[in-house]
């Protein structure tokens, strides 16, 4: 299969820090030197060269974060979908950590246009002693009208597997109609989101804690928090504006690099 974009990356533990220590890629998309915010972190930065994702455009992603390794990862600005008249845009992600290894996967939102179609598979396989910090946002668009939700449609699916055993499946489909803002949908928001937190250590209290802390957010969202087998959480959220999303997202990141990892928050400081 022919690729619009193409890039695979491997993070190896290289004493006292986390090296990059092999990187390919072609077409549109490309990376930034490793940035070390952390002492012995790196911190890498997605780019899209072309500015938005077109008809038919198609994306995989490899990521391997070997044993004890660390890395963090975020995108250069927002990715956009354009419109899609004959086929949809997909891009294809596979998450790959090993033991003791830790992956903070923080991306800029998803943008999508009128008459976008977009597919977002995601498959993390992970050991059971690993640990994965991955966000998730999608915005509507602009339109010629000032409408929103003129995307035709977006679908996202995300699997972790914890020693090849699948534990978590979630599958989100966006399809607007006249009542997609609507109660039991979007509930008069615009924008969803979604934090996932994988660690042995996730329990109820670090649950209980973590609801309370984003409860003291002067943020505008609605959110909720559901627990993971085997150690974990899913945040997911509905805002009205992106910066509101991202200020709960960054709180929940900050609480759980605190609790789990006994580190304070890194500023990416892409602005």
């Amino acid at each position: 299969m022919s690729y619009t974009g193409v890039l695979e990356l491997s993070a190896a533990k290289k004493q006292p820090k986390t090296i990059i220590s092999d990187c390919y890629y072609e077409g549109a998309l490309k990376i930034t030197r490793p940035v070390y915010l952390e002492q012995n972190l790196p911190s890498i930065y997605l780019i899209h060269v072309g500015g938005g994702y077109v008809d038919g455009d198609t994306y995989l992603t490899n990521f391997c974060v070997e044993e004890g390794a660390e890395l963090a990862v975020t995108t250069q600005s927002s990715t956009k979908v354009y419109k899609t008249p004959k086929k949809p845009v997909v891009q294809h992600t596979n998450l790959k950590l090993g033991k003791a290894s830790v992956l903070e996967f923080l991306p800029d939102p998803l943008i999508a246009y009128e008459g976008a179609r977009f597919i977002q598979d995601t498959i993390v396989r992970m050991d059971e002693a690993a640990c994965l910090f991955y966000s998730d946002m999608i915005t509507p668009g602009w339109a010629e009208d000032g409408s929103l939700f003129r995307y035709d449609w977006i679908r996202s699916r995300f699997k972790v597997y914890r020693n090849e055993t699948l534990v978590v499946f979630d599958h989100l489909l966006l399809e607007p109609d006249e009542d997609l803002s609507g109660i039991m949908q979007m509930e008069g928001y615009t924008h969803v989101g979604s934090f996932f937190i994988v660690h042995p250590k996730v329990d109820k209290k670090f649950l209980d804690c973590l609801y309370e802390t984003l409860e003291e957010s002067q943020a505008e969202v609605c959110f909720g928090i559901s627990a993971l087998p085997g150690g974990g959480a899913i945040l997911r959220m509905l805002a009205s504006t992106t910066r509101d999303m991202e200020k709960m997202i960054a709180r929940a990141h900050a609480f759980a690099r605190r609790e789990l990892l006994e580190k304070d928050v890194v500023v990416w400081r892409k602005y």
